[in-house]
Protein backbone atom coordinates (compact mmCIF):
# COMPACT_ATOMS: atom_id res chain seq x y z
CA UNK A 1 0.00 0.00 0.00
CA UNK A 2 1.29 3.22 -0.85
CA UNK A 3 0.49 6.83 0.60
CA UNK A 4 -1.77 8.72 -1.93
CA UNK A 5 0.13 12.09 -1.62
CA UNK A 6 3.81 10.71 -1.35
CA UNK A 7 4.44 7.22 -3.26
CA UNK A 8 5.92 5.92 -0.56
CA UNK A 9 4.28 3.15 1.99
CA UNK A 10 2.94 3.79 5.49
CA UNK A 11 5.87 2.59 7.53
CA UNK A 12 8.58 4.96 5.30
CA UNK A 13 6.41 7.63 6.61
CA UNK A 14 6.20 7.27 10.08
CA UNK A 15 10.28 5.71 10.40
CA UNK A 16 11.36 8.35 7.83
CA UNK A 17 13.42 5.70 6.43
CA UNK A 18 13.31 3.27 3.47
CA UNK A 19 11.68 0.10 4.41
CA UNK A 20 14.45 -1.81 2.52
CA UNK A 21 18.01 0.72 2.31
CA UNK A 22 19.60 2.54 4.76
CA UNK A 23 18.05 5.68 3.04
CA UNK A 24 16.29 8.40 4.74
CA UNK A 25 13.17 9.74 3.38
CA UNK A 26 12.14 13.24 3.60
CA UNK A 27 8.37 14.24 4.10
CA UNK A 28 7.24 17.87 3.11
CA UNK A 29 4.04 17.79 5.32
CA UNK A 30 2.88 21.14 4.74
CA UNK A 31 3.02 20.47 1.27
CA UNK A 32 0.95 17.37 1.35
CA UNK A 33 -1.66 19.38 3.46
CA UNK A 34 -1.89 21.99 0.75
CA UNK A 35 -2.46 20.28 -2.15
CA UNK A 36 -5.24 17.98 0.22
CA UNK A 37 -7.03 21.20 0.82
CA UNK A 38 -6.84 22.09 -2.92
CA UNK A 39 -8.37 19.62 -3.84
CA UNK A 40 -10.79 19.98 -1.32
CA UNK A 41 -11.88 23.39 -2.34
CA UNK A 42 -11.86 22.52 -5.64
CA UNK A 43 -14.30 19.52 -5.15
CA UNK A 44 -16.32 21.47 -2.99
CA UNK A 45 -16.43 24.21 -5.48
CA UNK A 46 -17.78 21.76 -8.10
CA UNK A 47 -20.55 20.55 -5.45
CA UNK A 48 -21.64 23.19 -5.07
CA UNK A 49 -21.70 24.46 -8.52
CA UNK A 50 -24.42 22.04 -9.23
CA UNK A 51 -26.93 22.84 -6.63
CA UNK A 52 -30.15 24.59 -6.80
CA UNK A 53 -30.24 27.22 -4.31
CA UNK A 54 -34.44 28.21 -3.19
CA UNK A 55 -35.58 30.41 -0.63
CA UNK A 56 -38.60 29.13 1.14
CA UNK A 57 -41.64 31.00 2.38
CA UNK A 58 -44.62 30.71 4.24
CA UNK A 59 -47.50 29.79 2.66
CA UNK A 60 -45.34 27.74 -0.56
CA UNK A 61 -46.56 24.57 -1.21
CA UNK A 62 -43.76 21.65 -1.32
CA UNK A 63 -43.11 18.13 -2.27
CA UNK A 64 -41.52 15.90 0.74
CA UNK A 65 -39.43 13.02 -0.26
CA UNK A 66 -40.18 9.35 1.00
CA UNK A 67 -37.78 7.82 2.68
CA UNK A 68 -36.94 4.42 1.22
CA UNK A 69 -39.60 3.73 -1.19
CA UNK A 70 -40.33 0.59 -2.45
CA UNK A 71 -40.19 -0.40 -6.27
CA UNK A 72 -43.50 1.36 -7.08
CA UNK A 73 -44.12 3.58 -4.53
CA UNK A 74 -44.21 7.59 -5.39
CA UNK A 75 -40.58 9.38 -4.28
CA UNK A 76 -42.06 12.04 -3.20
CA UNK A 77 -45.60 12.97 -1.32
CA UNK A 78 -47.40 15.72 -1.06
CA UNK A 79 -47.77 19.17 -1.88
CA UNK A 80 -47.93 20.53 1.60
CA UNK A 81 -48.14 23.94 3.06
CA UNK A 82 -44.97 25.86 4.58
CA UNK A 83 -46.38 27.57 7.94
CA UNK A 84 -43.17 28.43 9.43
CA UNK A 85 -39.29 28.76 8.01
CA UNK A 86 -36.38 28.66 10.24
CA UNK A 87 -32.70 29.95 9.77
CA UNK A 88 -31.56 26.86 10.59
CA UNK A 89 -32.35 25.12 7.54
CA UNK A 90 -35.71 23.74 8.39
CA UNK A 91 -39.64 24.42 7.72
CA UNK A 92 -42.63 23.81 9.71
CA UNK A 93 -45.54 22.25 7.13
CA UNK A 94 -48.66 21.25 7.65
CA UNK A 95 -49.59 17.66 7.35
CA UNK A 96 -53.17 18.38 7.97
CA UNK A 97 -55.19 20.59 10.24
CA UNK A 98 -54.19 18.86 13.37
CA UNK A 99 -50.37 17.88 12.59
CA UNK A 100 -48.15 20.13 11.91
CA UNK A 101 -43.90 19.04 11.46
CA UNK A 102 -40.93 20.53 11.28
CA UNK A 103 -38.21 19.26 8.35
CA UNK A 104 -35.33 19.75 6.90
CA UNK A 105 -35.01 21.49 3.54
CA UNK A 106 -33.06 18.64 2.28
CA UNK A 107 -35.84 16.16 2.37
CA UNK A 108 -38.36 18.59 0.20
CA UNK A 109 -38.83 20.42 -2.71
CA UNK A 110 -40.57 23.02 -4.22
CA UNK A 111 -44.51 22.01 -5.71
CA UNK A 112 -45.03 22.98 -9.32
CA UNK A 113 -48.48 23.38 -10.21
CA UNK A 114 -47.66 21.95 -13.28
CA UNK A 115 -46.72 18.91 -11.65
CA UNK A 116 -49.33 16.42 -10.84
CA UNK A 117 -50.32 15.89 -7.41
CA UNK A 118 -48.59 13.01 -5.72
CA UNK A 119 -50.51 11.00 -3.03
Amino acid sequence: MRLFSLGISPGEFVYQRDMLHDIPIIADVLSIRNRRQAMIDENLRRENARRRHHNYAVGEQVLVKTVQPDTMEERYRGPYTITQVYTNGTVSIGRNAAVIERINIRRIKPYRHSQLPLL
